[in-house]
């Protein structure tokens, strides 16, 4: 397994900064923040990615993925551009998020429309390019469980369509153990998102039938038991990036001094 970082993480510092801190608490990648005014920036796509390939060269580091912000009604010439970004980056992995669910619109629906544009939209393009997209387990989404994830994305080539395990979003929404969660993915799972969170004091923000919002914060001192979900990972003989997507309010270096030194401790007793 190889440790990387969502620039989004450290949303307040400049690509070269983001990339000097991944190479100062050794990470192995650094995956983009992709949107308007971001790391990559989507109102000026191309160029953006250029700059930001030709900051990581020579840094030692790779590029974990790309994580843009879809709506799902995006041309297919829209697609092949976030795709096109994705090379320049000289790597396979896209992030995607699938549809909000709020019950004004039937589940069965919404995954029938998302699997639609995978198919038709998606597919074509990530084959043409040979990337993967791939869906991120996320709360309030329609695949905010192990088994959504697993039935909209079932069928579809691996190589090309892949799952993201968010065991902090799963906290939130869709919590099972990380051994059956590891399992239902199978061979679509692709990437880790790493982050912890713990049940906060305030109502303000829960999920529907939740009494107490759940809070984001520090790897160690959250709910989530992370050598064991790392362990289960390694039995799995998973070997991709653990991304540390830390939302909380620590000061950018504060996240990668306590978390990524955590991450590399757990991969160093294993």
């Amino acid at each position: 397994m190889k440790i990387s970082v969502y620039s989004l993480s450290a949303s307040d510092r400049k690509v070269s900064e983001v990339i000097n801190l991944a190479k100062k608490y050794h990470c192995d990648g650094i995956e983009w923040w992709c949107r308007e005014n971001a790391h990559i920036d989507l109102t000026n796509l191309k160029q953006s990615a250029d700059h930001v390939a030709k900051m990581m060269d020579g840094s030692g580091l790779l590029c974990a993925g790309i994580a843009p912000y879809f709506k799902f009604n995006e041309t297919k010439d829209y697609i092949s551009s976030i795709f096109e970004a994705a090379t320049i980056l000289k790597t396979r992995n896209v992030r995607c998020h699938s549809y909000g669910f709020d019950g004004s619109i039937p589940f069965e629906e919404l995954m029938s429309k998302q699997r639609k544009w995978l198919e038709e939209t998606v597919l074509p393009e990530a084959e043409k390019f040979d990337v993967r997209l791939n869906i991120e387990q996320h709360h309030n989404n329609i695949c905010c469980t192990p088994n959504a994830c697993r039935d909209l994305v079932d069928g579809l080539p691996e190589r090309h369509i892949g799952i993201i395990f968010d065991p902090g979003n799963s906290a939130v929404e869709g919590f099972t153990r990380p051994e059956y969660a590891i399992s239902v993915f199978g061979k679509y799972l692709a990437h880790v998102h790493i982050k912890n969170c713990r049940q906060s004091n305030s109502s303000e923000g829960a999920v529907s039938g939740r009494k107490y919002k759940m809070e984001f914060g520090s790897l160690e001192e959250g709910d989530l038991d992370w050598p064991a979900i790392i362990k289960a990972l390694k039995m799995a003989k998973f070997d991709g990036f653990l991304s540390l997507e830390a939302l909380d309010k620590r000061p950018s270096e504060q996240k990668f001094e306590q978390d990524i030194n955590f991450l590399h401790r757990i991969l160093k007793q294993l």
